[in-house]
């Protein structure tokens, strides 16, 4: 196949002329209803904008039933048929107006099934043309159509490839150098993109990433593009309307992303050659034209000193609406329905850009250790009430996905919310963003990155813009142990439940009427450390407060450090005493602390699950012996897949867990043995 063949052309016109119905609804009416899609909290904003606009709005939940399928869920399309034929029977049309579909940022909304489906039930899609979704959902078709339009891209091969065989073949008889990035053709956000450094890795490596795509689209079609070291990725949103007419935004500069995640995103873009986003600009505005695009969307590119090259879009508002549209100081759900209307010339959408939105950063708050890289999810117990602030020249609002005694569940999604920051510029905003980070408090079963966000904004080459796409994942590194007050103070605060104490006394008792051998030894490890407990070192201004039950004791307070800091305390019960397990946060700081009561030579080697979701898959039958470094068991978390593997060899007798079954983060996964030497 040549390089500008591309990929599948059909799919493209299946689609073509089939989306009239849902490119040109009636124009915004009061009695009108609109179904929103995707997380809750761009969902709310979404619904505010269409508030503003007449609309009565509506909003997907997770536990709505039916449920939003996932897109690789086989029977995806008969579950969306489902959602809309509910939403239709419980919303019915008023004076003649149909009802809408909002896909908001979800996986759906790049879907061209989306408007075809909503037709069946008579509802409007506020989306652009079908003919549009369908090219822009396979990346590999948008991007050889934009070369054929004289926009540069880093594609090594148009020709797909679908397993780890083809790709190492790709390698071999190209010739090409590592590393190399590969993607999904149809996207997936942070799990349609995989680098690979070298050519050992890619067995081991791309079997998991590949079976990670399969879940999430369904099908596994790759293709490969070229790495550039030390790039900028820059977004270009934009919208299009019928009569040709053309709007940029503000473009985004969203570098700082970890495993393709953009968990930093500024606006406007900065330390940028002005020529080369000049041109990708210019690409942008000749490219919609092109495709015919009608309503709302974005290019994105690796800009490389003067050079640009177009490596995604996207035909839907991006997750980084909320802040360009801060900063052009317009609304985006106004912008597509004046894109989606048709008859007399209208004119635009207002844009009154204001001072305290000169320049806007996105952070986005997710459930993981972001040190080990692993989610998170659990139970909320405590959360701060701050949503909005108001500064001199700068104001920031904060959107969650979550409230209090709520849960991030293993099976939903890892965002658990935005926080947007503006000012007058970027160093300011950044300053302020620190500053709210640090107060921001959300505790409980689960771990957030508030600590990796304050580190990563405060690394001088971030304060000064000197970044670009590949820095998080290979020059940031956070800190691993907190400071050795902070350090005695996790390591203590567990020790003060009564429930503790109580143990404690009936220990000191076992050690007086024992021998020696017999005494157990009683021991506090907090992460990796072993720490011995100290509660006159904990000086309490408020608190402590106990709570939960005998068997899972919590405790919850403010403590002041020996520099006059104060910081909250929340220790959240994970297992039960007496040996015990809790989830201790300071401040930023989240490490698990354990009371140990057994002698640890009589402690068996155990197995334990690293992350709270569902087993995906065990790799073992019992009584193999197991190589070290081996993935033996897969769970799923948060939509992850997280391999599971040992330092050393071992042996299973006995499975604990099967695949399917549901597993708490530091549960026994197998029964098993160390051979000996």
């Amino acid at each position: 196949m040549s390089k500008h063949n591309g990929f599948c052309p059909e799919a493209a016109l299946t689609f073509k002329d089939m989306s009239k119905g849902a490119r040109n609804p009636p124009a915004a009416h009061p009695s009108r209803k609109a179904l929103i899609l995707g997380s809750r909290s761009v969902a709310s904003l979404i619904a505010r904008e269409l508030q503003d606009e007449g609309f009565e709005t509506e909003l997907q939940k997770d536990h709505d039933d039916p449920p939003l399928p996932s897109v690789g869920d086989p029977d995806a399309l008969a579950k969306l048929r489902a959602v809309f034929e509910r939403f239709a029977r419980e919303s019915p049309q008023a004076g003649g107006f149909a009802n809408c579909i909002h896909p908001g940022v979800s996986s759906w909304a790049e879907r061209p099934e989306l408007p075809i489906i909503a037709q069946e039930f008579g509802l409007d899609v506020i989306c652009p043309p079908t003919q549009v979704l369908a090219l822009f959902s396979n990346k590999l078709n948008l991007l050889g159509e934009a070369e054929r339009s004289g926009i540069p891209n880093l594609v090594l091969s148009f020709d797909p490839m679908h397993s780890v065989r083809e790709i190492e073949r790709m390698m071999v008889q190209s010739r090409q150098h590592f590393p190399v990035v590969l993607k999904s053709v149809w996207g997936s956000g942070s799990f349609g993109a995989c680098i690979a450094y070298e050519l050992d890795e890619l067995g081991k490596k791309l079997a998991l990433w590949i079976e990670q795509l399969r879940r999430k689209t369904g099908e596994v079609i790759i293709f490969s593009e070229r790495y550039l070291e030390g790039a900028r990725h820059i977004s270009i949103p934009f919208a299009r309307f019928p009569d040709g007419r053309t709007e940029l935004f503000p473009s985004l500069d969203v570098s700082l992303q970890s495993r393709f995640r953009k968990v930093v995103e500024v606006c406007p873009a900065i330390s940028v050659d002005p020529n080369a986003l000049k041109r990708a600009q210019d690409w942008t505005l000749s490219f919609a034209e092109h495709c015919r695009y009608i309503g709302v969307g974005t290019l994105e590119f690796l800009i490389e000193g003067p050079r640009a090259f177009l490596v995604d879009g996207s035909a839907r508002l991006n997750t980084a609406f909320p802040l360009w549209e801060r900063v052009a100081g317009t609304k985006a759900v106004s912008w597509q329905l004046a894109a989606m209307e048709t008859g007399t010339l209208s004119p635009p959408p207002e844009r009154t850009p204001r001072p305290e939105w000169a320049t806007g950063i996105s952070l986005r708050l997710l459930a993981e250790d972001s040190l080990l890289q692993l989610p998170q999810p659990g139970r909320i117990q405590e959360l701060s009430n701050d949503r909005e602030w108001r500064f001199k020249g700068s104001e920031a609002e904060l959107h969650l996905n979550v409230t209090v005694n709520s849960e991030i569940s293993p099976s939903g999604s890892e965002t658990v919310g935005n926080l947007l920051v503006g000012g007058r510029d970027f160093k300011q905003a950044v300053t302020i963003a620190q500053g709210i980070l640090n107060q921001f408090w959300i505790a409980g079963s689960l771990q957030t990155n508030e600590r990796f966000l304050v580190e990563l904004l405060s690394h001088p080459w971030v304060r000064e813009g000197i970044f670009c796409a590949g820095f998080v994942d290979e020059e940031f590194a956070p800190a691993v142990r907190p400071p050795a007050e902070i350090l005695r103070i996790l390591g203590s605060i567990c020790s003060l439940h009564p429930k503790v104490i109580q143990l404690s006394r009936v220990s000191r008792l076992a050690n007086v009427i024992s021998s020696p051998e017999s005494r157990p030894a009683v021991r506090w490890a907090v992460g990796d450390q072993w720490v011995s407990p100290d509660v006159s070192i904990i000086k309490w201004v408020n608190g402590p407060e106990f709570w939960g039950t005998a068997d899972l004791p919590g405790i919850s307070g403010t403590v002041k450090l020996s520099n006059g800091q104060e910081q909250r305390v929340c220790a959240y019960p994970i297992a039960p005493v007496p040996e015990g397990k809790w989830q201790v946060r300071i401040g930023h700081w989240v490490l698990m602390v354990r009371r140990i009561s057994a002698p640890r030579k009589n402690r068996e080697p155990r197995a334990l699950a690293l992350v709270s979701g569902k087993v995906h898959s065990v790799l073992y039958r019992e009584g193999v012996t197991i190589p070290a470094h081996e993935t033996f068991l897969i769970i799923e978390s948060l939509g992850i897949l997280v391999p599971h593997a040992s330092p050393i060899d071992f042996q299973v007798s006995e499975w604990k867990v099967r695949a399917e079954d549901p597993v708490s983060v530091g549960q026994d996964l197998a029964k098993i043995s160390v051979p000996e030497n």
